[in-house]
């Protein structure tokens, strides 16, 4: 599983099992590796790459992931790799989505058969293709009222409404500003240093006007608007980074409390990185608590992991030609079972 934030992969080994009750699973190892600094800056600077750049980057992706499954899990038994890698493209009103990995390549390199480039058949039937996870959630999180994970992007499961979606930048935002307020930092550990700053009421306004914002669900957000119309401002703001830091992490709070507002939630529970930003995670709690929705722990597996456990599932969905997408979630004019299957 390749998040947004473009700073490596988590690889898990997980078991499915469909009893009567539906799917559980067994996570049974998890890791996560870190992109080499030299793909790190290729990734990041590949939306704006030529097309036979593209393809090189995308053979060298392949070989990089096919490298690192074969070393940390070799002497494992397992039947099927899910690949979600690095979207590099997602415009669904326009019909595109695209992503790096080239699955016959890797089906080679590992010996194992493959299923990625899972939006896609959601964005040919009208979808968002984004975010997919609502799909896993309702399979295997159902006890979890709603749910938001905290990545690069965030992105809310309401399962009572059926209602999944993107709210709003968020760890690649943050992360931008805290390698600009300290280079040897690749993240704002605990939110230490958005902590220390000052808020901006001009910069969360700019924030704040942006049409995405006012958008009907379901509505997904794109990694190239995201550099373009919110990392770019902020990191050219001539404020101090730790200043800009606190208020990125205003901003993204609350469109958090709106999307929770939105759904009528009565309880949350965040996952990802962002869940570890102490400083985030005390505003969300506080604004939230304001609007009487109540704060639901998760385990740190869950935490970690709930995103790659949910797209393991959705390609063994796929790898058994059973709908692993949902119009209900995404607009789409119909359920799927999607993604590039190499066998």
């Amino acid at each position: 599983m390749a998040g947004s934030s473009a700073d490596g992969v988590t690889a898990i080994l997980v078991s499915y099992r469909r009893g009567a009750s539906g799917w559980v699973y067994t996570l049974l190892e998890a890791e996560t590796f870190a992109y080499p600094q030299n793909m790190r800056f290729l990734l990041r600077q590949s939306a704006s790459a030529s097309g036979k750049e593209l393809l090189r980057l995308s053979v060298q992706y392949t070989d990089w992931t096919a490298q690192t499954v074969n070393r940390h899990f070799a002497q494992f038994a397992y039947e099927l790799i899910v690949w979600h890698g690095h979207t590099v493209f997602h415009e669904p009103e326009k019909g595109l989505t695209w992503g790096l990995g080239d699955t016959e390549r890797l089906r080679v390199l590992s010996g194992k058969p493959v299923v990625a480039h899972m939006r896609a058949r959601d964005v040919a039937s009208g979808g968002t293709g984004a975010p997919l996870i609502p799909n896993a959630d309702l399979l295997l999180f159902s006890e979890y009222e709603t749910l938001i994970n905290l990545g690069g992007i965030a992105n809310i499961t309401h399962l009572p409404s059926r209602s999944g979606y993107d709210i709003s930048p968020c760890n690649q935002l943050l992360d931008a500003l805290a390698t600009q307020a300290n280079p040897d930092c690749s993240y704002d550990p605990e939110g230490r240093l958005a902590r220390e700053g000052i808020f901006i009421p001009e910069l969360i306004e700019q924030f704040e006007r942006h049409a995405f914002f006012r958008a009907p669900s379901p509505k997904a957000l794109d990694n190239e608007t995201v550099q373009r119309d919110f990392v770019a401002p902020f990191l050219r703001h001539s404020a101090p980074p730790k200043d800009k830091l606190h208020t990125a992490v205003i901003a993204i709070v609350r469109q958090i409390v709106k999307a929770l507002v939105g759904t009528s939630a009565r309880t949350y529970t965040c996952t990802g990185g962002g869940a570890k930003n102490a400083f985030l995670m005390e505003h969300l709690r506080t604004a939230a608590d304001k609007i009487g929705v109540s704060y639901v722990e998760a385990p740190s597996a869950l935490v970690d992991y709930r995103e790659a456990i949910g797209f393991g599932l959705l390609g063994l969905l796929r790898f058994l030609g059973l709908d692993n997408t949902a119009g209900e979630w995404t607009g789409a004019s119909r359920h799927h079972s999607s993604g590039s299957l190499s066998l």
